[in-house]
């Protein structure tokens, strides 16, 4: 262990962690978000696009402040309230299992998984509708572990 290492209180240890979080599945089932997404969300949230960013790119620990003002956001653009540990968490683990679940949808699949011509990629044709933002960790498509995971929770 390092002498910075020791130093370390648990309140710098709690800091210092990279959260999971959902936030761009979220942004992806508005139309508000779908262009300029990361500054139109700091823009309705009242922070700046580079906090928004660090966030969403997992570059930060946020405040308690950011995620209620993006909470917020969210809410207004989807309709429905939300709970700010369906948005952030420690252990990638949520109390609502799909993000299709949180914005009332009935499944869908990400911009990304139709090409230019907007057919369907290969890639992504055993994936079921809402299985792709069941998980914030990395998630790839045909990986049956996903909806097995959350399942058994």
């Amino acid at each position: 262990m390092t002498k910075d290492n020791a130093n370390k209180t648990s309140a710098d240890k709690i800091n210092s962690l990279l959260l999971h979080n959902r936030i761009m599945a979220l942004m992806a089932h508005t139309t508000r978000y779908a262009f300029q997404g990361e500054t139109r969300l700091a823009h309705d949230a009242g922070v700046s696009k580079s906090a928004v960013c660090r966030l969403l790119n997992g570059q930060s620990s946020p405040s308690f402040a950011l995620v209620v003002s993006i909470t917020k956001a969210l809410e207004k653009r989807l309709g429905c309230p939300l709970d700010p540990r369906d948005l952030i968490s420690l252990d990638g683990c949520y109390p609502t299992a799909s993000a299709c679940e949180l914005a009332g949808c009935r499944g869908c699949l990400p911009p990304e998984a139709y090409d230019k011509h907007n057919c369907l990629r290969p890639e992504y044709k055993d994936v079921k509708p809402g299985q792709w933002c069941v998980s914030p960790r990395s998630f790839s498509p045909g990986d049956e572990s996903l909806g097995q995971e959350q399942e058994g929770r």
